[in-house]
């Protein structure tokens, strides 16, 4: 393969060229991370349907809202900005 003339970049830069990659955000705008965003909200649902739960007595309901629950604290624990 020929060699790129010296003026010309390369198409896809390496990665020690591009440097560090940043974090999917919703932009500095809102400066709210996506963990955060989809963490908060799935703790707030998974709070609602345990409370649910305990109101209607089925295994279904503790199953899901906890498992929402969880996941949520953990996805909300992850987030680095906010």
């Amino acid at each position: 393969m020929a060699r790129l003339p010296e003026g010309r970049r390369e198409v896809r830069p390496s990665r020690r060229a591009m440097g560090e990659r940043r974090k999917p955000g919703f932009g500095p705008r809102l400066n709210v991370s996506v963990p955060i965003s989809f963490g908060l909200p799935l703790v707030v649902v998974g709070l609602f349907v345990l409370i649910t739960a305990a109101s209607t007595d089925r295994l279904e309901l503790w199953i899901i809202g906890g498992v929402a629950a969880a996941g949520g604290a953990m996805l909300f624990a992850t987030g680095k900005r906010l």
